[in-house]
């Protein structure tokens, strides 16, 4: 899996280049979206968790094995899990940290759309990056990206490693194609798989940009 991380990675910081910096794109606030409020504070480490990810958590089942998550129904946006705690697209990152304890690392840079500071906060242990955006004195996430193979997708169970008809065997046929990246869009919200010979390569969720 280690062979997997630096493709990604590149193409994943060239999204959130795109989502911090991109011209006339507005996100959707937390005034539309009311979140839940958190109150737990984190502190900055300087490190770029990207640099820090390892390859994995010794898991030696299949990526295509599935997960049942005993999900009744199709939920009506795309939803994060990191171990029993939810974690909402656009969510407030205290409300996140609170539950799931303090980060890895955390990596900042000046916001190009936003009042603010720009953050990505790395769980390595859990082969995730939580991306977030400035409003006022909180940040939201905007984007939640894969790292390594310890990480799966709520529903399907999908992880790094797993075959393209393993993502649509869970997410079905509903899908646009761009550049090798497999896009599912619920609401607001999207999950987006990049695929190179029939492989997953990298996966993120991401809140809605308008244009």
């Amino acid at each position: 899996m280690k062979k997997l991380i630096p493709v990604f990675i590149l193409v994943f910081i060239s999204i959130f280049m795109v989502t911090a910096c991109g011209d006339n794109t507005a996100v959707n606030t937390p005034e539309d979206q009311n979140p839940p409020q958190g109150a737990a504070d984190t502190d900055v480490s300087g490190n770029d968790p990207a640099s820090e990810a390892p390859a994995g958590n010794g898991d030696t089942t299949s990526p295509d094995d599935p997960i049942d998550d005993n999900i009744p129904h199709i939920p009506a946006v795309f939803f994060f899990k990191m171990g029993d705690v939810v974690i909402d697209m656009n969510q407030n990152i205290n409300d996140v940290v609170s539950k799931i304890g303090e980060p890895s690392g955390i990596f900042e840079a000046p916001s190009c759309a936003f009042d603010g500071i720009d953050r990505i906060f790395g769980y390595n242990n859990a082969g995730v990056q939580l991306y977030t955006y400035p409003i006022g004195d909180d940040d939201f996430i905007h984007t939640i990206g894969f790292t390594n193979d310890s990480a799966r997708t709520a529903e399907g169970g999908i992880r790094l490693g797993a075959s393209l008809q393993a993502v649509i065997d869970a997410y079905g046929d509903d899908y646009t194609i761009d550049t090798g990246m497999y896009k599912f869009t619920r609401g607001l919200t999207s999950l987006e798989f990049l695929v190179d010979d029939d492989m997953v390569i990298g996966i993120t969720y991401g809140f809605k940009i308008e244009q």
